[in-house]
């Protein structure tokens, strides 16, 4: 399951390391309240995205493929649901921080909404094989 080859690569930064990517116009999401950058994009096989939502900010994301997505820090709402990332959690205790985006809702555009004035709502979406909207890898 592991590739020991590449994994002592003595150029492993040079060859494996991924610069974040906007995933649009950095001006376009910055008045839109948010910003959006590929952190993992260098296989078909998946992929993933950090999500940040300014503080006070509500805005509409959509994508062309389902995602995971879990919250890392801040709270709102995400469509109907509270989300939250959470201080502490205790064993058996239920969280609003773990939520999965079907295809179908994602091509529709998902509202999150962050209620904080001061504390951005950070995600970090997660995608299976074949994402269209991956970025070319040239």
């Amino acid at each position: 399951m592991l590739d020991w080859e590449k994994n002592v690569d003595p150029n492993f930064a040079a060859n494996r390391f991924m610069r974040p990517k906007p995933v649009k116009s950095e001006n376009e999401m910055a008045e839109a309240g948010y910003n959006e950058k590929w952190i993992c994009y260098r296989s078909k096989a998946f992929s993933a995205n950090e999500l940040t939502v300014f503080p006070g900010k509500t805005v509409t994301i959509t994508d062309h493929a389902a995602y995971g997505l879990i919250v890392l820090q801040g709270h709102g709402k995400m469509g109907g649901w509270d989300i939250e990332a959470p201080a502490l959690i205790r064993y058996g205790q239920l969280t609003n921080d773990e939520f999965f985006v079907s295809e179908s809702a994602a091509k529709m555009g998902v509202i999150i909404r962050n209620f904080s004035s001061t504390d951005p709502i950070v995600m970090l979406k997660h995608f299976g094989p074949d994402n269209p909207d991956l970025p070319r890898c040239d």
